[in-house]
């Protein structure tokens, strides 16, 4: 009886063994494949993430990586639902300003890796709500990322030392990612564009609560080409913004201020930027509202031609010899003259 008790426990330890070994040959040669495809797709027969998204009949919603290659300057607002990332190219370099929320995470990178994108010069996260930098953790640990920008920002949490999701800071160091505070006034260089920093971070907030307020505000400038973000900055930082910078906002494409909040995209601030287009990024049918009817109602009245990731999924703006031009993974729009 012993002996037969020992072979079963010998053949038990055996099963756990070898599932043990299946599973992580499988999660080698799963890995091993995606750096294969990660460098080589597109070659020598071997598939592009396109290609094997649309052979496993995942839904593609991504910046169309031919677009993107073949364009100088591209701002693509990403379909992450009720959140916010905003992907800038110039000349072949990257920046990714915010992430959306962690149950978009998954969507954001295969929509990176859609477009081809696997190094990022910049990540720049505006503020930390969640809705910001949910995936903020998945882009470092999938993307090569040169630069981690921050605002200044207080600690909330006195046993925290820092506001940011858990472990960023450590990822972004174990990946080699230098990890920079940034404040108004500095200057980046993407391709042959500048990426400004005009104000945000713990001195434009006048508490704990006051995060929205905090939010980088970023101007990106090639060219002719001017593309303003306020993160989700409300009334009172966009009349500090309005009485320094004035008529210099001025800008050819503009993203709606908190996903089309009625406390954000004010009159001052419209009348000076006097946008051609209005890029809104908010979810479907969401909580709040967004986009709220009277901002709504204000961009209509500057005439500007407004895209919604709601309605129209992820939109890529290209812009040539003066005229911006905006495309869905579905279609191209009329462009906004």
């Amino acid at each position: 009886m012993r002996s037969t008790m020992k072979r079963k426990r010998r053949r038990r330890r055996s099963k756990k063994h070898y599932s043990w070994l299946v599973t992580a040959v499988v999660a080698f040669l799963l890995a091993a494949a995606g750096l294969v495809i990660e460098f080589y797709g597109g070659q020598q027969g071997v598939p592009t993430w396109s290609e094997v998204y649309t052979a496993l009949g995942v839904p593609l919603d991504g910046p169309n990586p031919e677009l993107l290659a073949d364009s100088e300057t591209t701002v693509t607002v990403l379909d992450v639902g009720q959140g916010d990332s905003v992907l800038i190219g110039q000349d072949g370099e990257y920046c990714l300003i915010d992430t959306g929320t962690s149950d978009s995470q998954d969507a954001l990178i295969r929509s990176l890796r859609q477009a081809g994108i696997t190094e990022l010069k910049y990540l720049v996260l505006t503020h930390p709500h969640a809705d910001h930098t949910g995936g903020a953790m998945a882009v470092l640990e999938n993307l090569s990322v040169d630069t981690l920008l921050l605002p200044v920002w207080p600690t909330e949490d006195p046993d925290d030392s820092s506001p940011w999701p858990r472990g960023l800071l450590e990822l972004a160091k174990t990946g080699q990612t230098t990890v920079q505070e940034t404040s108004e006034g500095e200057r980046y260089s993407l391709g042959t564009g500048t990426l400004h920093i005009l104000q945000g971070g713990s001195a434009w907030m006048k508490d704990a609560d006051d995060a929205n307020n905090g939010s980088l505000c970023l101007l990106f400038e090639a060219g002719g080409f001017r593309y303003l973000a306020t993160g989700d900055a409300e009334d009172s930082a966009e009349e500090a913004l309005v009485e320094r910078y004035g008529t210099e906002l001025e800008a050819v494409l503009y993203k709606a201020g908190h996903h089309g909040s009625s406390t954000s995209s004010g009159e001052e601030l419209l009348s000076v930027v006097q946008p051609q287009a209005v890029a809104i990024s908010c979810g479907l049918d969401n909580e709040y509202g967004h986009p709220h009817e009277e901002t709504l109602r204000r961009l209509e009245e500057i005439g500007a031609a407004v895209y919604r990731t709601d309605t129209m999924g992820t939109i890529t703006f290209t812009y040539e010899n003066g005229i911006l031009s905006a495309s869905t993974s579905e279609e191209t729009l009329d462009a906004a003259a």
